[in-house]
């Protein structure tokens, strides 16, 4: 007998435990409403800010394979409304959230539901759990509807033949579990298990390691409220604490399931967190160690320490060995998001040794090759010792060769004015990726230069008093991302080494911008894909992941479909709770 499509919308119904919904808010019950789209009618779930309802049970009922797709509404804005789904047969469940559909509708997001492909699956034997996690966070949990489409026997067997190429590499934020309720070390593991069957080879996840004092009265003092800042410290604190345990957890998962785990860190050595003199993600060593701070071009330090010094340069070597010793495939060092090196006195020193005749080093205009010069033997230098050891560390372990990977910004020029030198590093084999940011950071002083050729300090002064002298720029615009991948890939076919290019910022486009995106990067020369807040972002958007996750090799990416309703569809809510919306809307509209 054929197979037929099955849409599971009146969710009052399907749903196992009754006694677990309500037709009102309620802080321990889902509540279930009506609604109607101009195809789908229906009656939703959700779950409003600081609820706990318990976990429900959808029993579909089918055999064999279906793609499986899920309906729900962005109530909220990113990460503000996300649910979690799992199969009898899962290990862990999958978050996922709707994407923004702000930017090509005509509807406010109170009058659409986004439907997304999730997965393939034999449904055999299988239900579907539907739950909200409870972080203590303010989220929204809704699903609308479950639809799902039968595979033809063909289809099957293409999809368990198929192996994705494990090409991409993904980046996991620090703050990703924050927004999950990940408690025990195996539960660290979720994002890692649901990226498995994509086409990411590398996780690297940040780490945080001993770079925060917990035990500082202080910074036990100072989030009295049980808000999302208080929360994220409590995460941060847990999973320090327990680190070697959660590591241990979170590789094994990865290589199970085809992918290297690796340890990303944050080079630039600031407290970042606002106000800045407070210890929320405060960096002890840093606090301890203002002689170390980088300088202006007149002696003002600034708030990041300079690598020019070798006990900074120490503490950040120590830092990324304990990543190896903890049994990590390797380390990025992610160098976008400030400075290491400045005008500081070290680093003018290098300059004056190999241009004794020169102007102040402080006077050069930024472009000049000579100020990078001496910033990329410094951070050069580094990379080198950090490789020796690393290599020294694997030959006493038996470790095979921890993978080195360079996080610069988006342009060759733009990463070597800001200490790294990506042609040294690759000719010498210090590194094994180059990762391209969509950044790039720099110091906007052109009309600062005098008729010597040289920065003229009152008008440099002047600027800095009125006007922005250090700049960033996120460049959402994929063909200048696809210029300087070009320039990297290059210099990886010249040596052998792995590169990635980052996607425009995540979730500010709809998900078929993506895909062109990819196609223009790897038509300029790009070789990789790298996905930057793969976690929580991209994953958790359901539309935004089925576009990007099958980003692999150049064949793949090229295959994939420009169509956005490949990826998703929205729906006009016509009907909620009763109240037709055709033609007025209570919620704003009038």
């Amino acid at each position: 007998m054929e197979k037929k499509e099955v849409i599971i919308s009146d969710l009052s119904s399907a749903v196992i435990e009754k006694d677990r919904l309500s037709p009102v808010s309620s802080p321990d019950r889902w509540e279930c409403t009506g609604y109607s789209t101009k195809d789908v009618t229906g009656s939703f779930l959700f779950a409003g800010e600081r609820t706990s309802p318990p976990p429900l049970t959808i029993d579909p009922k089918l055999g064999g394979w279906y793609r499986v797709y899920v309906c729900m509404a962005d109530f909220g804005g990113a990460f503000a409304s996300h649910i979690d789904l799992r199969l009898t047969s899962d290990e862990y469940s999958r978050s996922m959230r709707a994407g923004d559909i702000g930017r090509y509708v005509v509807w406010s997001k109170t009058e659409a539901v986004e439907e997304s492909f999730w997965r393939c699956a034999d449904m055999t034997g299988q239900s579907v759990t539907v739950s909200k996690i409870d972080t203590g966070l303010p989220f929204k949990a809704n699903i609308f509807w479950l639809r799902f489409e039968p595979m033809s026997d063909d289809e099957v067997t293409e999809y368990l033949s198929k192996r994705p190429s494990k090409t991409m590499l993904a980046h996991m934020d620090g703050d990703f579990h924050a927004l999950d309720d990940a408690k025990e070390p195996k539960d660290y593991c979720k994002a890692i298990y649901n990226m498995r069957h994509s086409a990411v080879g590398i996780v690297s996840q940040e780490v945080m390691n001993d770079l925060i004092d917990y035990d500082s009265p202080a910074f036990r003092d100072l989030f009295p409220r049980d808000d999302f800042t208080k929360i994220r410290v409590k995460y941060f604190e847990r999973m320090s604490r327990n680190r070697r345990d959660i590591y241990e957890a979170e590789i094994k998962c990865a290589h199970e399931g085809g992918m290297k785990l690796i340890a990303a860190h944050r080079m630039p050595l600031s407290n970042f967190a606002f106000p800045h003199n407070q210890p929320y993600f405060e960096i002890p060593f840093v606090t301890k160690h203002p002689e170390y701070r980088c300088e202006s071009r007149f002696g003002v330090p600034v708030g990041f320490l300079s690598y020019a010094y070798p006990e900074v340069r120490e503490f950040m070597l120590s830092t990324l060995m304990e990543s190896a010793e903890q049994g990590f495939d390797g380390v990025e060092l992610l160098f976008t998001r400030g400075v290491c090196l400045m005008f500081e006195r070290p680093v003018a020193e290098i300059y004056r040794g190999k241009y004794p005749d020169g102007p102040d080093y402080s006077l050069l205009p930024p472009y000049d090759p000579r100020v990078y010069e001496a910033r990329c033997a410094v951070m050069t230098g580094f990379i080198r010792e950090l490789r020796r050891r690393l290599d020294d560390y694997a030959e006493k372990t038996g470790h095979a060769r921890f993978g080195v990977y360079v996080t610069g910004y988006h342009t060759v020029c733009g990463s070597r004015q800001n200490g790294l030198d990506f042609e040294t590093l690759a000719a010498e084999g210090l590194i094994d990726g180059i990762i391209q940011s969509n950044m790039s950071v720099w110091e906007e002083s052109d009309d600062c230069v005098g008729p010597d050729g040289l920065i003229d300090r009152e008008k440099y002064e002047r600027k800095a008093d009125s006007g922005y002298i250090a700049d960033r720029y996120y460049t959402n615009d994929p063909k200048r991302i696809a210029v300087g991948a070009g320039e990297y890939g290059r210099l990886a076919d010249r040596y052998g080494i792995e590169m990635y290019s980052e996607l425009q910022w995540e979730s500010t486009v709809p998900p078929e911008e993506y895909v062109k995106a990819a196609k223009k990067i790897i038509a300029g020369g790009g070789k990789r894909i790298a996905l930057w807040d793969c976690v929580p972002a991209r994953l958790q958007s359901l539309s935004e992941w089925a576009a990007v996750s099958g980003m692999g090799d150049a064949a793949s990416i090229n295959a994939l479909s420009d169509d956005g309703l490949a990826y998703r569809s929205v729906h006009r809510l016509t009907m909620i709770g009763g109240q037709d919306l055709r033609y007025a809307n209570p919620t704003w509209r009038g």
